[in-house]
């Protein structure tokens, strides 16, 4: 066999550089457009995220809000609770971590509601400061305990305003254990005190952590939404000073002296009739302090019609945060503006219904 002249069998050198120049721009591509992805990917699920996060919080508290002040649907203190005590506190209130009745806070606040669906009762015996045990009317319950059972809240509160939340621990027959909910209980109650079934929940921003949390007033404190960095509570009032609660003849509270004759000097009129204004920190911080014990309260919280809250949450993944402090309360390192993910603020405005004097 005659050998052929000429024959390449393999490459060059050029061509072997043009190839692998052109091999690894593709894979160069391929592996950015892989990249781009995975942040675009990254960014997606990020916002996504954020925007769920956005929509529970602002679900549950506007929820929270309209449910606040609800009062028992029979029984002596039948009606809204804005008829004696305040629905709303601008403060985390109960067992642990409570706020000083006398503070305000603007990332914290505190709902009371009566559970309409539940007995409701009365004492049948007084009860001193401090009891541990309370003893409630047969006459006025169609079960046991009223169907109170452990691990129910319940309000006692008196015509003059005082109140106190306990937590029932245990059940003897029309007696009910119960723990206190704080350290200095208000004082001690006559004989057919209302004893009503209520919810307490106080939502609070802790800022180190950035989580918002959920508090009973008694054991479960809960982390309610994580990443959020800012949460702002603003109370709206009405003008005309409040006229409720009224204490009995011959007793006085915040709004009336023992002779009957209402505290004007107290609580000047801040308004015309019907038009709400802004309640400042310092209205609802300068007295005069209605009840006793933990659960004093400013008599101008008694005025709140409305509430606006601000809840502001930031993408988890700080690849999808920006550097613009405008935009991010905690910058991240996303450098594309396509990718970025900006804090989101939710503004909650609610009149709850019970917060009405009808």
């Amino acid at each position: 066999m005659k050998r052929q002249i000429g024959c390449s069998c393999g490459f060059t050198l050029v061509e072997v550089l043009v190839g692998s120049a052109i091999s690894l721009a593709a894979i160069a591509v391929g592996c950015l457009l892989a990249a781009e992805a995975q942040v675009a990917w990254r960014s997606a699920s990020a916002r996504a995220d954020l925007q769920q996060r956005a929509r529970v919080g602002a679900d549950l508290i506007t929820r929270l809000l309209k449910e606040a002040g609800a009062g028992p649907m029979s029984g002596s203190a039948r009606g809204s609770l804005i008829r004696g005590i305040p629905p709303v506190l601008p403060r985390r209130a109960g067992r642990r971590g409570a706020h000083a009745f006398n503070e305000f806070r603007a990332d914290a606040f505190t709902v009371i509601r009566a559970i309409a669906e539940s007995e409701h009762g009365a004492l049948l015996t007084p009860v001193a400061s401090g009891t541990a045990t309370l003893e409630l009317s047969p006459d006025l319950c169609e079960s046991t305990a009223c169907g109170f059972a452990e691990g129910v809240n319940l309000m006692l509160l008196d015509a003059s305003g005082r109140f106190d939340i306990f937590t029932v621990t245990a059940v003897d027959g029309m007696a009910v254990s119960v723990r206190h909910h704080g350290m200095d209980p208000s004082g001690s109650y006559a004989a057919g005190t209302p004893v009503i079934a209520v919810e307490s929940a106080s939502i609070t921003l802790d800022a180190p952590s950035r989580t918002l949390r959920l508090y009973d007033g008694d054991a479960t404190d809960l982390p309610l939404l994580d990443d959020v960095v800012r949460l702002q509570v603003a109370y709206f009032g009405e003008g005309e000073p409040p006229v409720w609660p009224r204490p009995p003849d011959g007793e006085a509270n915040c709004l009336y002296a023992a002779d009957g004759t209402y505290q004007s000097a107290l609580l000047p009129v801040l308004g015309a009739p019907g038009v709400l204004t802004e309640l400042t920190p310092g209205m609802l911080t300068d007295g005069p302090w209605c009840g006793t014990g933990d659960t004093r309260f400013d008599a101008d919280l008694l005025r709140v019609r409305r509430l606006r809250v601000w809840v502001r949450l930031q993408a988890t993944d700080a690849a999808a945060r920006g550097t613009d402090r405008a935009r991010f309360a905690n910058p991240g390192s996303a450098r594309r503006s396509a990718l970025l993910v900006p804090d989101v603020t939710v503004e909650i405005d609610v009149t709850p219904r019970n917060l009405r004097l009808e």
